[in-house]
């Protein structure tokens, strides 16, 4: 396996065990900023680069073959993460934001029930 495949592969399966050790610590901002890259990967980045690779601009000579159509997906998701965990989007910023914003406010969260329980209200059940 090469190393290109194995950083592939790496990186696609690292962001379950980042995503579940900030759940656990409480991390509220780390988990906010993965969901709002994967949120801006999988609707953004990667339909921009379906639509260009579906425009038909090839010539009959340069027309993907059907290894290509069969892996381009896998390609377009790997090439839609690094870009998005690359740059400096303020979509992700932003997003990031609201989402931290949400998972404040959910009465399930430990920081809504802190907040409850500050304000007297006690603890609310699942």
């Amino acid at each position: 396996m090469s190393t290109i495949a194995a950083s592939a592969v790496n990186n696609f399966l690292e962001p379950d065990a980042r995503l579940a050790a900030r759940a656990r610590s409480g991390d509220t901002r780390g988990l906010a900023r993965e969901a709002a890259k994967t949120l801006v990967s999988e609707g953004l980045i990667k339909p921009v680069f379906a639509s260009m690779r579906d425009g038909g601009f090839a010539a009959d000579a340069f027309k993907p073959g059907a290894a290509e159509r069969r892996f381009r997906p896998m390609f377009d998701a790997v090439l839609a993460d690094r870009l998005v965990e690359g740059s400096n989007f303020a979509l992700v910023e932003r997003t990031a934001d609201r989402f931290e914003r949400t998972i404040a406010q959910s009465p399930r969260s430990a920081a809504g029930i802190a907040a409850k329980v500050a304000a007297g209200k006690g603890v609310i059940k699942p």
